[in-house]
C-alpha cells in the first residue's frame, strides 16, 4: 500500500484552523450586517403626539408681529408669554421679519421669509377650545395697513380639516376669535361657532404686558419688552 500517496489527501491541522477562522469571520460579518439592517430600538425614545394642530400664517414679507392664542376647556391659555399650558403648546413666537434672520456658524446671515405660528393640542380634554389671533405690534411703522391672517385647524388622528379661514386685523391691539370648537371625550369635534371672546388682551393686562410700539436695532434682534421687562 502506497502510504505516501494517501498522505497527500489528508488535511493538515493548519489548514483546518485556517478554514475554521474563515468561517468565523464570515459569520461575524453577517451578524454585523444584520445589526446594521435592523437597529436596536431605543425604548426610552418617546414619540411626540398631537391631537389637533392650529396653523396661523400672514404675509411672509410683513414686519408685523401677529400672535396666536388658544384657550382649552380647563381655561388654560397658551400664547407667547406662556408657550405651554395644559395640553396646549406653542412651538415658536414668530415676530415677523425680526426673527427671520439666521446667523450661520461662519458668520454669514441668511433670511428665511416665513411668518407662521403653530399651536398643538397634545391630549384630549372634552369641552370647548377657542382659537384667537392678535395684532401685537406694527414694529413702529408710520402707517399701519390692515393685515390678512390665515388660520387652519386640523384634527390629526384621524386626519380631517376642522376649520380654514382668514380675517383682517387693522391695528395693534386688534384681536379676533377665529373659531371655537367643542370636542367629546373621544376627541371628535361636535360643534363650532365664532362667538368673539377676548383672550390675549385680557391675559396681557393681567400680566402687566403692553403692545410694543418701538423696536431696537437689527443687531439686537428686535427684542420687545413688556412692562416688567419681559422679552417679546
Amino acid at each position: 500500500m502506497n502510504t505516501e500517496s494517501s498522505e497527500k489527501f489528508k488535511s493538515t491541522l493548519a489548514f483546518t484552523d485556517l478554514l475554521f477562522n474563515v468561517l468565523i469571520g464570515f459569520a461575524f460579518l453577517f451578524i454585523i450586517a444584520f445589526i446594521l439592517i435592523n437597529p436596536i430600538e431605543d425604548t426610552k425614545q418617546i414619540e411626540s403626539k398631537a391631537e389637533f394642530m392650529i396653523i396661523m400664517e400672514w404675509d411672509d414679507k410683513s414686519k408685523y408681529d401677529i400672535d396666536l392664542w388658544m384657550q382649552d376647556p380647563l381655561k388654560n391659555i397658551a400664547g407667547f408669554p406662556n408657550k405651554e399650558a395644559g395640553w396646549l403648546h406653542l412651538d415658536r413666537d414668530d415676530l415677523g421679519q425680526s426673527n427671520d434672520m439666521i446667523r450661520m456658524y461662519d458668520g454669514e446671515t441668511k433670511i428665511m421669509e416665513q411668518n407662521r405660528e403653530i399651536m398643538t393640542v397634545r391630549g384630549i380634554v372634552a369641552g370647548e377650545y377657542i382659537v384667537n389671533t392678535h395684532f401685537y405690534s406694527a414694529k413702529a411703522s408710520q402707517v399701519t395697513d390692515p393685515i390678512i391672517v390665515n388660520i387652519t385647524v386640523l384634527k390629526i388622528n384621524p386626519y380631517r380639516e376642522v376649520y380654514i379661514g382668514q380675517t383682517n386685523l387693522q391695528k395693534p391691539g386688534d384681536e379676533k376669535t377665529m373659531i371655537r370648537f367643542k370636542v367629546n371625550k373621544d376627541g371628535y369635534v361636535i360643534s363650532k361657532n365664532r362667538l368673539q371672546k377676548n383672550i390675549a388682551g385680557t391675559h396681557l393686562a393681567d400680566h402687566g404686558l403692553h403692545h410694543s410700539t418701538t423696536y431696537e436695532s437689527p443687531e439686537n434682534n428686535f427684542n420687545y419688552l413688556g412692562a416688567e421687562g419681559e422679552d417679546k
